[in-house]
Order: C-alpha cells, then sequence, then structure tokens
C-alpha cells in the first residue's frame, strides 16, 4: 500500500493556477469548489505488442476563492511509469493578479512576445503587461527558463541542460496612422551550473542569446493593414571560449560575443485589404539558416515564403470560397548539397445550396522542386562548365474532395439524409523531367450513407458503404464493404448506446488478401447529473492468405463531478439556469456548419448539450471535454442575444474542432511516412558509411584481435579506449540494421487506408501519440510543429521495436565493400 500511495504522487502532476481581479471583490461567494474524478481501463486480446490490461487513474479539485483565487489541483496515476530527468517543470504554480490595466504573471507562466523573440517558452518567474487605455503599451518579465539538469547515462530519454535565466521587455505606441513596436530579449546559460562534465558527443554547450526586434503596423485607405516585423538574433554557441570575435555586432552591449557568436535576421511583412464579404491577403516571410531565440521550443528557418490568400462570401452568403497560393524555397545561402523549392495551390468551396442541399469541395495542387548535386563532383569540379547538370527530382501531387449532404425529410416523428464523399489523390515522382520507377501513385476514395432517424423514439440507423482504390507503379489494390449502425438512447436519453459492424475485403492486382470483420457495442450511462458509466466492446477478425487471427478490445470507464456552486446562490433563487429563463423569454436563432439552433435560450442551451453529449464527440480527450465544459457554462450564463450568440460559437467551433483534428491528424500521419519513405535510401547509405567507418576503426587499432597477454604494456593502457570502439561499432550496426528492418515496414505504407485502419505496430503507435498530437495542435495549430513530432516520434517507436527482434550479425554491406 505504502509502495502504490508512492507511486501514486511520483506520476501525479501537479497544476496550481491562480487569476485574480481585484475588480471583483465583493461581488462573489466567499467560497466554491468544484472538481471531479475518474477511473478508465482497456483490456486487450491479440496479436498486437501491447499490455493486456491497462488503467488510469485521473482526479482534479479546484477552489475559487471570493471570486478572485482560483486553486486547482490535479492527479493523474497509471500503471504505465515514466521516470527521466527533464530541464522542464511539469510541477507548476502560477498567479495572475489583476487591477484596471494591469496584469501580473507569477510562478511558473508563459508569455509570448512575436514568434521571433520569446514565444511561449515557459519560465519560473514574473512578468507584467501593462495595457492602459491611451496609446502606450508595456510588456516585460524575468524569470529561469531552464534549470540545471545533469547528465544522466542510464536514464532513458532523459535531457540534460545549463540553468538558463532570460528577460524581456516589449513596447508600443499606436500614432492615429501607424503602430510601432520594440522588443528586446536576453537569455543567458550558466556556464558553471553543472557539477559533473559532460560528453564531448552530447554536443551540449553554454549558450547566450540576445534578440531585438521591430514591429510596425501601418492603415492605409482606412481599411488595408500592413505589417511588418524585422528581428535580429545574436547567439553564442559556446561562451566558455576566450577567442575574440573580430568585429563587435549590433547586439555586443548585450551579448557575451566570442569566436563562436553568429547573428541571424527575420523579416515578415504581410498585407490584408477588406474587400466585399471577404478579403484579400499577401505575405512574405525570410528567415536566415541557422536562425534561432532561446525564447522558444522550436524554430523553422532557412526558408523563404511568398504567400497569396483570398476569401468571399456570395450570393446571399449561401457560396463561401477561399483561394490560397505559395512558393517556399530554402537553401538560402546556397550552402547545402541540395536545394528545394515548394508550390502550394488551393481551393474551397461551400455552398448552401437549400436548407436540405449542401456541397462542399477542395483542389489543391502540391509541387517540390529539389536539385542535388554530388559533394565529389563539386570537388573535383575544373571549370565552371564541368557538372553543370544536377540531379533534378520534381514531386507533383494532387487532391480533390468533394462532399454532398442532402436531407430527404425531416418531420417531427421521421428524418431521412444521404450524404455522398469523393476523394482523389496524386502523387508523381519526376527525376529529370520522367516519372520514376513506382513513382506514380494514384488514389480514389468514395464513401456513401443514409441515414434514418426516429426523434421521439430515439433511435437512429446508418448504412453506409466505403471503396478505396489505389494504384502505385504497377501494383494495384482495392478495398471495398459496408457498415452498419444503430443507435439508441433510453430512460430519458441518460443510457446511450450504440452497435455497428462492419466488414472490408482487400484486393491486389486482382487476387483477395484479406478479410477483416469488426463488431462493435458501445454505452454510456449519467446517472443524477454527477455518475458517468461507459462501457464499449470491439470484436475484430482478420483473415489472410496466410493466417486468421482476432483482437478483442473492452474499455470502461467511471468519472463523478461534484461542486457546491449552485449552494451558494442569495434565498430565493433556485438555480442559474431558473434566473436565465424568467430573463430570456425572446426567441433567438443562429447557424453554424449549416446546422440551425433557435428557441428560448433554454431550448438552445438544451440543444446544445444535446450535440456536446452525442456519441460523435464521445471519444474527446478528458482534458478538452473540461475545457468545453465550461464554455458550455459561460455561454448558458449570458442574458443577451449578441453576447450569447458570440459564446455559443465559440463553444461549437472548439467542439468540431476535435472531430476535425482526426483527419488532420491521419493526413499528416501519412505525409511524414511518405516523407520517411522518400529519405530511407540517403540515410541508408550514410548509416553503412559511419558503420563502415567505425569498423575500420576497430579494425586498424593496435588492440585488434590481441588478446591480454598478447598486448604490450602500451596495448594494455588503450584497452579502454577499444572497448569504447566497439560499444560504438555495435551502436551503429544496431542503428543500421533497425533502418533496414523499418524500411522494409514502411514499404507496405502505401495508401492513406494504413493510417485510417493501421494493424500491428502502426496501430499501436496511433494509439499511444493521438493524445499528445491533439494537444500539441490544439496549443498552436501549426502543422509542420505536428509533423516534426510525428516524424521523431515514429523514427523513434520503430527503433526501439526493432532492437528486440532484429539480429545484428545477419546484415550485409549495400553500397561499400
Amino acid at each position: 500500500m505504502t509502495k502504490l500511495l508512492l507511486l501514486l504522487f511520483m506520476f501525479s502532476t501537479y497544476c496550481y493556477s491562480q487569476s485574480i481581479n481585484f475588480d471583483q471583490l465583493d461581488k462573489e461567494k466567499w467560497l466554491r469548489y468544484n472538481g471531479g474524478i475518474s477511473a478508465n481501463g482497456v483490456y486487450y486480446d491479440g496479436t498486437a505488442n501491447r499490455q493486456d490490461l491497462t488503467y488510469y487513474l485521473t482526479g482534479n479539485l479546484n477552489f475559487n476563492i471570493a471570486g478572485l483565487y482560483n486553486i486547482p489541483v490535479s492527479f493523474t496515476y497509471s500503471n504505465q511509469e515514466f521516470n527521466f530527468p527533464s530541464p522542464f517543470n511539469f510541477n507548476r504554480f502560477s498567479f495572475h493578479p489583476s487591477y484596471k490595466w494591469v496584469t501580473a504573471h507569477l510562478g511558473d507562466v508563459t508569455m509570448t512576445f512575436s514568434p521571433y523573440t520569446l514565444s511561449g517558452h515557459q519560465f519560473t518567474g514574473a512578468g507584467v503587461e501593462l495595457n492602459p487605455e491611451g496609446k502606450f503599451q508595456v510588456s516585460a518579465m524575468y524569470g529561469r527558463f531552464l534549470k540545471a539538469t545533469e547528465y544522466d547515462s542510464i536514464a532513458q530519454g532523459g535531457l540534460a541542460a545549463y540553468k538558463r535565466i532570460g528577460f524581456g521587455v516589449k513596447t508600443a505606441y499606436d500614432f492615429e496612422f501607424m503602430k510601432l513596436g520594440v522588443i528586446l530579449f536576453k537569455a543567458t546559460d550558466t556556464k558553471n551550473s553543472l557539477e559533473n562534465p559532460l560528453p564531448i558527443e552530447l554536443g551540449l554547450t553554454p549558450k547566450d542569446n540576445a534578440v531585438l526586434s521591430f514591429e510596425s503596423d501601418f492603415r492605409v485607405l482606412d481599411k488595408a493593414n500592413i505589417h511588418i516585423e524585422y528581428a535580429i538574433s545574436g547567439v553564442t554557441e559556446d561562451s566558455r571560449l576566450l577567442d575574440e570575435r573580430p568585429n563587435n555586432g549590433l547586439l555586443s552591449f548585450l551579448l557575451d560575443e566570442n569566436i563562436s557568436t553568429n547573428y541571424y535576421n527575420a523579416l515578415n511583412a504581410s498585407f490584408n485589404y477588406p474587400a466585399g464579404n471577404g478579403s484579400l491577403g499577401f505575405g512574405y516571410e525570410r528567415i536566415d539558416p541557422d536562425y534561432k531565440t532561446l525564447g522558444a521550443y522550436y524554430f523553422n528557418n532557412d526558408l523563404e515564403n511568398i504567400t497569396v490568400n483570398a476569401t468571399q462570401t456570395i450570393f446571399d452568403n449561401r457560396l463561401n470560397l477561399s483561394v490560397n497560393a505559395g512558393l517556399q524555397q530554402d537553401n538560402l545561402n546556397k550552402a547545402k548539397t541540395s536545394e528545394q523549392q515548394r508550390v502550394v495551390s488551393a481551393i474551397n468551396a461551400n455552398f448552401t445550396a437549400s436548407e436540405r442541399l449542401t456541397v462542399n469541395g477542395s483542389y489543391s495542387n502540391f509541387q517540390s522542386y529539389t536539385n542535388i548535386r554530388d559533394q565529389f563532383d563539386y570537388i573535383n569540379q575544373v571549370n565552371a562548365y564541368d557538372n553543370i547538370d544536377t540531379l533534378n527530382y520534381r514531386q507533383i501531387s494532387q487532391n480533390a474532395n468533394l462532399g454532398i449532404n442532402y436531407i430527404l425529410k425531416k418531420t417531427e416523428q421521421k428524418q431521412h439524409s444521404t450524404n455522398l464523399n469523393l476523394v482523389y489523390q496524386n502523387s508523381n515522382n519526376q527525376q529529370e523531367g520522367e516519372t520514376i520507377e513506382g513513382g506514380l501513385s494514384t488514389f480514389y476514395n468514395g464513401t456513401a450513407a443514409y441515414t434514418l432517424g426516429y426523434p421521439q423514439q430515439n433511435l437512429t440507423f446508418s448504412l453506409a458503404g466505403n471503396t478505396s482504390y489505389n494504384i502505385t507503379g504497377i501494383d494495384k489494390s482495392l478495398t471495398l464493404g459496408p457498415t452498419l449502425a444503430v443507435g439508441k438512447q433510453f430512460f430519458d436519453k441518460q443510457l446511450r448506446t450504440n452497435l455497428s459492424s462492419s466488414y472490408n475485403s482487400s484486393y491486389s492486382n486482382g487476387e483477395k488478401q484479406t478479410n477483416i470483420y469488426n463488431f462493435r457495442l458501445g454505452s454510456n450511462y449519467l446517472w443524477l447529473q454527477k455518475h458517468n458509466l461507459s462501457l464499449n466492446f470491439l470484436m475484430l477478425f482478420r483473415n489472410t492468405t496466410l493466417n486468421s487471427n482476432r483482437d478483442l478490445t473492452l474499455t470502461f470507464g467511471y468519472s463523478y463531478a461534484f461542486d457546491n456552486f449552485r449552494l451558494q446562490l442569495k434565498k430565493g433563487e433556485r438555480n442559474i439556469n431558473n434566473r436565465l429563463e424568467k430573463t430570456t423569454t425572446d426567441l433567438w436563432s443562429f447557424r453554424y456548419r449549416n446546422v440551425s439552433y433557435s428557441g428560448t435560450a433554454t431550448e438552445i442551451n438544451n440543444q446544445l448539450t444535446t450535440v456536446f453529449e452525442s456519441a460523435q464527440f464521445e471519444n474527446i480527450p478528458k482534458f478538452k471535454k473540461d475545457d468545453l465544459s465550461l464554455l458550455l457554462a459561460i455561454t448558458k450564463k449570458q442574458e443577451k442575444e449578441e453576447a450569447y450568440k458570440e459564446n455559443a460559437i465559440t463553444f461549437l467551433k472548439e467542439l468540431y474542432g476535435y472531430g476535425d483534428f482526426k483527419e488532420t491528424y491521419e493526413k499528416a500521419l501519412f505525409t511524414v511516412i511518405r516523407k520517411i519513405q522518400i529519405d530511407m535510401r540517403k540515410i541508408d547509405i550514410a548509416l553503412e558509411r559511419l558503420f563502415v567507418a567505425k569498423k575500420l576503426e576497430v579494425d586498424q587499432h593496435s588492440r585488434h584481435n590481441k588478446s591480454t597477454a598478447d598486448g604490450t604494456v602500451e596495448d594494455q593502457k588503450l584497452e579502454t579506449e577499444y572497448q569504447e570502439l566497439l560499444e560504438e561499432q555495435k551502436n551503429r550496426l544496431q542503428k543500421l540494421v533497425g533502418h533496414r528492418w523499418m524500411e522494409e515496414k514502411f514499404a507496405a505504407f502505401t495508401t492513406i487506408d494504413v493510417v485510417v485502419e493501421p494493424e500491428g505496430f502502426l496501430r499501436e503507435f496511433k494509439k499511444e501519440n493521438t493524445l499528445e498530437a491533439y494537444k500539441i495542435y490544439d496549443t498552436n495549430e501549426d502543422l509542420e510543429v505536428l509533423k516534426t513530432y510525428l516524424e521523431n516520434e515514429i523514427i523513434d517507436f520503430y527503433f526501439k521495436k526493432s532492437l528486440g527482434i532484429v539480429n545484428p550479425e545477419g546484415f550485409e554491406l549495400k553500397y561499400m565493400n
């Protein structure tokens, strides 16, 4: 029991946050609290390499004192353990008092000045924002960005870091025709903050960074807006070096300059002009190679972007059009052996023909050009006309989507609706203007569905058919099958149940390969508005030409929510909802995603609650559901129509956002897989060269093939060095054979179907990383950051899997003797 409690506290994450507004003193009850606890478990019996039983407990409790202090406490416990050193602080305490136009941030907080200076990096310290009603604004901060973390060679996934301290100031003044701003950011690593020496191969050095940025916004023609930001960042890569820099840089008064100091520039300019019921915009961005700031976790550099975008709503707001086009290139300083250009164009249209018929479509064209020049040809070049031809690669990707939704009949007793979705994807890889072998890939997908609903009986039936056809080189694959689903609600919608079954058949070059049949049963019961119980069952049968197997997955959960908010009302007031009903009897209405919400405030509240609790959103993560519950509660408290509509639409956008993310996540993961497939050949060559180089070092070492008895005194002293070389050779060999095993696995991932309905290791990876990927995308909505995360994680995941499967001895050299 003691060990259990110890583990509970070790793997619990406590997050404290206090937000104070002194204007609210004496306007709220002195003490309120709410929170909840939940337990979830997953039982699995199948062929995948995963635990049979996983479970986790989560809980949260929030105290609100006088409407001023919010003190939330949360914990999480799971039978999956994670323990590694990190320079980041996972236990957080923050305090945000405010008065009038002054807001302070104390504790473990984040602030953002601009993308090129301070951008969302957590620090432990203090910050302040001054936003008076006048034209002058000031923000400032000071704190610790990283804590000193010693290197631990045993801990896997651990990070070492020097202690990092930083400060920053942002000022802006708004003139009548323009707004000007200046940002100064400084961060320094403490050189003597680590007691133990670091391995050289770790590449960790104490850094010093100073960034100066100028911002301006111009208003043109009373409507148009021009925004420009220029930033210069000076970085000393190793502040321990004593050799001086030949010339002082612009920020030498702030920066500890030496021979490792470099300066980098970033420029961002945009133009936006509202036109009709839309807008027209242009953008330009240029970031020097190796540009970085210590005020951001991650940064893209060595790029130049030119973008054009336009949106317009026409035909009485029934047709929404958006067009985007862009050009991106890298290798700005011509220092790379390859350079890439990307051309992107996209058009989206959404047409509401009537209350019953909606049509949406999109088309995008992605072209990338890569010019690779062999380094040895460059070294041996005699004159400017040698090797004038480079290896030119061109990749063209096209995507088209068409969706049609039509309501056949809609009455209080019965509803009929149907929808059709068509997808076309084409990818063409060319070299020297010719399509390379196996470089042409075409994918078609069609889905048709029919839904029959009985609103008064809370009963729905759905029948759908799905077909996918893919052509890759000379190979052709076909997957098709139906899906039947039934949903029913009982006991005044307290018990929600759903039943579905699917059958898919896969063919390769006309020959049947796989039959997959699955059966799903799910239920969710809400008792006394506080207790929620869920149980889901999935059985999957897979038959292939080689074998047959089945997977069983059971998920079950319980959650309990409590609060005393309604116990603190004044005498005569029963609850917030009753007060709202008395004051808002008018009929309101608004639309979102072609769905109309209308009625009194109470009726719309019920409509929003029904959408929130529908089966469509039952898989939303717990942390997101908590945010949505708060947004919904805020919406229900609004007593004015405009404020109510604004908050309701904000709630719906966030609600549907998770459903949109599923498609975004699958497309991003498949894009990452295709990118890795393209890079694998080059990486394989590099890994083999690294292994051979290390093997030569081992073979040429004086201790090679010598026993202790045969060795000289000098050989005995070199024994440690020789053993380290052997260990490094072993590691490089493991990486080489692991990469080739991974390359073989990835070769089977030819269509996005393998991501939508994954099997084996890919299914395990997708399930393990969906929640974290959503958190990352939900934070900044940056698709490139999401792709970078997925690329790093999937490579690491498959490499670790290879360690227990691949025999390092069974390999052959492909490129070198």
